[in-house]
C-alpha cells in the first residue's frame, strides 16, 4: 500500500497518530482505566492511573483511543455537531479552561488540532457557546 502525503507535516503529523495508537494501545493492555466513561459516539472519558489524568479521547478498535483534550477533564456536554469540555489544567482546580470541539470535522487519524477549539477562558467561551449554539455541561465528575 502506498500512502500520498501532499507535504511532509501530513506525513509527520499522520506518524504521530499512528505512534499515538500504539502507545495508548500497549499502555491501556497493561493496566487498565480508573475511569473509563462513554461520552457519545467515539468520545470517552477516560484515566489510566489516577482520576487526576482524566482525559477526553477518540475511541478506536481493541480498545485504544487517541487524545482530544488533556487532562484534568472535570465537565464535558455534547449534541450532535460538538462536545464542549471543560478541565483544569496540569490539575490545578483554580484554573479553568475550555473547549469545543467540531464533531464534522473529526474523525479516527483526524489530528486533534484540525476538530479541537481552544483552550478558551470563562469569558471567551461563554461568547462561543452563544455565537456557535454550544451545549452546556451535562456531565460532571465529582472525584
Amino acid at each position: 500500500m502506498e500512502w500520498d502525503f501532499p507535504d511532509s507535516s501530513r506525513a509527520i503529523s499522520f506518524v504521530r497518530q499512528l505512534l499515538v495508537v500504539i502507545v495508548t494501545t500497549i499502555g491501556l493492555t497493561a493496566c487498565g482505566y480508573v475511569r473509563d466513561h462513554h461520552i457519545d459516539g467515539p468520545y470517552r472519558l477516560v484515566a489510566i492511573d489516577s482520576f487526576d489524568e482524566t482525559d477526553v479521547c477518540y475511541e478506536l478498535p481493541h480498545d485504544a483511543c487517541i487524545g482530544r483534550v488533556p487532562a484534568t477533564v472535570y465537565a464535558v456536554g455534547f449534541d450532535t455537531k460538538y462536545l464542549v469540555i471543560a478541565r483544569h489544567p496540569s490539575g490545578q482546580h483554580s484554573t479553568s479552561q475550555y473547549y469545543y470541539l467540531i464533531r464534522a470535522l473529526d474523525g479516527p487519524l483526524i489530528d486533534p488540532s484540525v476538530s479541537v477549539r481552544g483552550p478558551f477562558d470563562a469569558a471567551t467561551f461563554k461568547d462561543e457557546s452563544q455565537r456557535l449554539g454550544l451545549p452546556g455541561f451535562t456531565y460532571k465528575l465529582s472525584d
